[in-house]
């Protein structure tokens, strides 16, 4: 039970549905419902009459691992459903398995609930959850809600997922490969309109990080396809929403949900072509808008000017590195020049804050690399922010599958380390900045579970009985015989990777090529 009540939540009748879904995101409330993923399954699946859907999060205080609307426990639930957007909360979602006394292991599970799994880690990577699921969901649910809800009835029914075999979008157990499915039209795709969203005080331990807002997909997908990124790879094409079809969304949005903020998402949102028409819409109606990050190349003053206007403090931008050499060899060839000029028009038009996102370890990279990130931060800084108003969030690279980095080995525990201490030593004595990172043993934990196989299942089962945390993933890897270093080599180009059985529609040779090029500098 939640410490306050929700506006939009969906109760029904257990006994005049047929289908009874437990969604479950594996870490805590706010982290769940701030993104769309959570709004846009809950409200596809209750859509349908004859299914009741209901939400669980990891506990936040230790409640008790009860559904968000009728406090049912897991095991009465027909289908246990799993988006994973982070590797790391493969664990967690064993952990509520665990809890609920649910048989986590697929080859010992007998009776109900089926476990089902979908999200981004799933199109990246499915193999080493295998041991768990029954079934994955390869894509995006919209094109096949009615084809899966009927096949989940029927599959309940009979106590086997084979009736899935052989259809784009589905993966079980028994199968080589399947292709992702997706919307080919986003205008035509549902978008969630009475969205869930705390109707009082919220402490900050619950409160979702855009706080109380109406959020919009703009668009989906990201023309830029970085080299280091699995969303553009594997989430494409770009595809939009008319302005007109925003506009409407957004005026009904805000008449259910009773908020005064609206928050545009969307990997390549920085790209859509009226984004400063649309901004100017929700200010002209009186209302807050924020937008989730934005491209320096593409800031303008008047696009901020809007945002300013709608409450906006603080912008983020991805520099990704200090050197323009390997920017441009990662895919984002965008001078410093840019950046700074974008960092500029920000803090002319009313910004204060800023956040700056780097990574280190990239491929090439050496020492004098690592001192133009201060650099750069540095001459943004002196643009006129003030004390404590840019953030650096500093993040180890961590080579994701379907993108050219694949063939990449993260860098050393040591390496990592030596590179957060070189760039906080240069800035230390500096009051304008705050950094963040990014625990390199977490990077190598996400690292290994990016690109493993199923012989990972032991290991994510012994570290969720023990608990989740590093001291659980060293124990279970000594149990195992394993050290986190064993599990981080990458497949050769050429090679068949363990995540072959997703086909995201792209050229492996490609990604080797591309990849070449990035080593040639």
């Amino acid at each position: 039970m939640l410490p306050f009540r929700e506006r939009n939540i969906i109760r029904k009748d257990w006994r005049r549905v047929d289908l009874k879904v437990a969604f479950c995101y594996p870490n805590v409330y706010r982290a769940g419902m701030s993104g769309l993923t959570a709004q846009v399954l809950y409200a596809l699946l209750n859509s349908r009459e004859d299914v009741v859907c209901e939400r669980f999060f990891l506990p936040t205080k230790n409640e008790f691992l009860l559904s968000v609307e009728s406090n049912q426990p897991l095991k009465n639930f027909d289908v246990i459903a799993f988006t994973f957007q982070y590797e790391e909360d493969y664990v967690n979602a064993l952990k509520m398995l665990l809890n609920s006394g649910i048989e986590v292991w697929r080859e010992k599970r007998r009776v109900k609930p089926l476990l089902v799994a979908g999200g981004p880690c799933v199109l990246e990577n499915p193999a080493p959850l295998k041991s768990f699921f029954d079934l994955f969901v390869v894509g995006e649910i919209e094109p096949i809600l009615d084809d899966f809800v009927d096949r989940l009835k029927d599959a309940v029914k009979k106590r086997t997922v084979e009736n899935f075999e052989g259809k784009d979008g589905y993966l079980t157990y028994g199968l080589e490969k399947t292709r992702r499915v997706y919307v080919k039209n986003l205008d035509e795709a549902p978008h969630p309109i009475a969205q869930i969203t705390p109707e009082n005080m919220v402490e900050d331990a619950y409160m979702p990080i855009f706080g109380k807002t109406f959020l919009v997909e703009v668009v989906r997908g990201c023309p830029r396809k970085c080299r280091f990124c699995l969303i553009s790879h594997v989430v494409n094409p770009l595809r939009e929403r008319s302005l007109k079809r925003l506009e409407e969304i957004v005026v009904d949005g805000v008449k259910y949900t009773g908020v005064s903020k609206v928050t545009l998402i969307g990997a390549g949102i920085a790209y859509y072509p009226k984004l400063e028409d649309l901004c100017e819409f929700i200010v002209s109606h009186g209302l807050q808008v924020s937008v989730s990050a934005l491209s320096a190349e593409l800031i303008t003053e008047k696009l901020v000017k809007y945002l300013v206007k709608g409450g906006e403090k603080t912008l983020t931008i991805a520099p990704e590195t200090g050197c323009e050499k390997l920017r441009s060899l990662i895919g984002k060839p965008v001078s410093n020049k840019k950046i700074i000029e974008a960092s500029k028009i920000a803090l002319d038009c009313g910004i204060r804050n800023l956040k700056l996102y780097f990574m280190v370890g990239l491929p090439n990279e050496k020492e004098e690399d690592l001192d133009k990130i201060v650099k750069l931060s540095k001459e943004i800084g002196e643009l006129g922010f003030r004390k404590g108003s840019v953030r650096l969030s500093i993040n180890p690279l961590i080579p994701k599958p379907h993108t050219p980095l694949q063939f990449y080995r993260i860098r050393s525990v040591e390496y990592l380390k030596k590179a957060y201490t070189r760039i906080r030593r240069e800035l230390a004595r500096d009051t304008r900045f705050k950094v963040e990172t990014l625990n390199p043993k977490h990077a190598h934990i996400q690292a290994a579970l990016s690109i493993g196989g199923e012989e990972l299942g032991r290991i994510i089962f012994k570290a969720a009985v023990y608990g989740g945390g590093l001291g659980a993933w060293r124990k279970a890897l000594k149990e195992e015989g394993k050290t986190l270093e064993m599990l981080l080599n990458p497949p050769k180009p050429g090679e068949k990777p363990v995540w072959s059985m997703v086909d995201v529609g792209l050229d492996e040779k490609l990604l080797a090529k591309e990849y070449s090029r990035i080593l040639e500098g």
